[in-house]
């Protein structure tokens, strides 16, 4: 009998690549759940960067048990790779299986759902030392569910050694996927219809280091999937500063195709605590590359990552970084509020910052963001953009919104009269009646930003094709 599972997932692009790479290990035996039915599994798909994401993972599996109390839990992601333990604890978890074990996730369901086998009882716990996994789990996928963008995973694990960071432990080492593989996954996704496919990895800078055969790497792996016919967009997911060459700021500035947006780490503007980050660059040599890039690719959105109250952090190290945010081409920030991840080197560190001058600095850094990208929206008033427009329905209006390639937020309305063509990727809030019309990239004419600092736009009339269609 076919099973029917529900997936949860949460964190980064990484995560709801690998969502989509256990879809498909899975394979027919088990179908997803549509809005409303009844799942006998539901896998979550956990992050642990920081406490809060450990909770909503916790969080989200105390109600699930709670509305669906026989249904059997999975979990997997970061946060069972560091604490299987932990999670198996939780009521209603079945099974907890590591990232180092994801290549033997159907035979574990399978077990779960052998009426043949007695049921154990304790949860199953698959966890192998991270370390173990040496070679990239190389999964074709062929949709990314509920998204009109395609996150291609290139890169798996980190063999940095930053004292905040736990990644290493909960991804393992560095590792490639095939080159010939990436092209492939990226034809096929394209040929499903995507306008636009996003490249991940967890250190994307370290693609092809591994790899045994002639080493191409990451420039080399842009240069060719920008030739590949049929692709209209493209875009890097977070990339460190040290990875990016003049060759790929190079590729961004002649290619259309490439997305104007770089997602570029700062962490912090003081030199000294980015010494007891162990981060591999200077502040000024961030400031320099931002600067670059900012003059060869006009307009290009750069968004980045800062850490507040890392321990040790003065005063004056957070006005460095402050000022360094306010004066660069930055466009927005994503500024975090540092907590001790059990099993980082600065969990232990002396100087621990207290919690609440931790939140004022991240509460000061997300003002700034927010003031910046609203300047950076501003200047694109009475412009065109091409935007990757998502529909969704709002009373009697389609509104649609997606991203500009270079990472503004855009907004447009129309009357939902008629019945248009069906995007086959299913979407929670499409109604029944009335289908929503397709996904893609639509040159739209700003003509105004809300409080929000969201732009609004009109959609200029042209001939291209929905994404998807066949």
């Amino acid at each position: 009998m076919q099973q029917r599972i529900s997936y949860h997932t949460f964190g980064c692009r990484l995560n709801q690549y690998d969502t989509e790479a256990i879809r498909t290990l899975l394979g027919n035996e088990y179908k997803m759940a549509e809005e409303g039915e009844d799942a006998q599994i539901h896998l979550v798909n956990t992050c642990s960067v920081t406490a809060r994401a450990d909770a909503t993972a916790r969080k989200a599996i105390a109600r699930i048990h709670r509305e669906s109390p026989s249904a059997k839990i999975v979990v997997t992601g970061c946060y069972a790779q560091r604490a299987p333990e932990e999670l198996a604890a939780l009521p209603g978890v079945s099974l907890v299986v590591g990232a180092a074990d994801r290549a033997r996730i159907k035979a574990l369901v399978d077990r779960l759902n052998d009426a043949s086998q007695a049921i154990p009882d304790s949860p199953l716990i698959a966890v192998s030392p991270i370390w173990t996994a040496k070679s990239f789990l190389d999964v074709s996928i062929t949709e990314m569910t509920e998204h009109s963008r395609a996150f291609v995973k290139v890169q798996e694990g980190c063999n940095e050694a930053c004292t905040f960071c736990i990644v290493p432990q909960t991804r393992g080492p560095s590792r490639s996927r095939p080159f010939d593989g990436v092209l492939e996954q990226i034809r096929s996704l394209v040929g499903s219809g995507y306008c636009e496919v996003v490249l991940t990895g967890v250190h994307l800078g370290d693609y092809g280091l591994d790899l045994p055969a002639r080493r191409r790497l990451l420039p080399e792996l842009i240069e060719a999937i920008l030739a590949l016919d049929g692709i209209e967009r493209f875009r890097l997911s977070s990339i460190e500063p040290a990875s990016i060459s003049d060759d790929i700021i190079d590729l961004m500035a002649s290619s259309p195709r490439f997305a104007r947006h770089f997602h570029i780490p700062f962490q912090s503007g003081s030199d000294s605590v980015l010494e007891r980050m162990k981060r591999r660059y200077k502040a000024r040599e961030f400031e320099e590359l931002i600067r670059r890039i900012g003059e060869r690719i006009p307009d290009c959105g750069i968004g980045t990552d800062v850490i507040c109250g890392f321990p040790g952090e003065s005063d004056d190290d957070f006005l460095r970084t402050f000022e360094y945010i306010e004066t660069l081409p930055i466009t927005y920030v994503h500024a975090f509020t540092y907590s001790a991840r059990p099993g980082s080197q600065a969990e232990h560190f002396a100087d621990q910052v207290p919690g609440d001058i931790r939140k004022r600095r991240t509460r000061a850094l997300k003002k700034l963001s927010a003031d910046k990208n609203r300047q950076f929206a501003e200047r694109h008033l009475q412009r065109e953009l091409d935007v990757l427009l998502e529909p969704a329905r709002r009373g009697g209006m389609i509104k649609q919104s997606g991203w500009s390639d270079n990472y503004l937020k855009v907004e447009v309305e129309s009357e939902a009269s008629e019945p248009t063509q069906a995007d086959p990727r299913p979407r929670k809030d499409q109604a029944p009646d009335r289908e929503l019309p397709r996904s893609k990239i639509q040159p739209v004419r700003i003509t105004a930003i809300d409080e929000n600092g969201t732009l609004k736009g009109i959609p200029i009339e042209n001939d291209r094709a929905p994404c998807n269609a066949p």
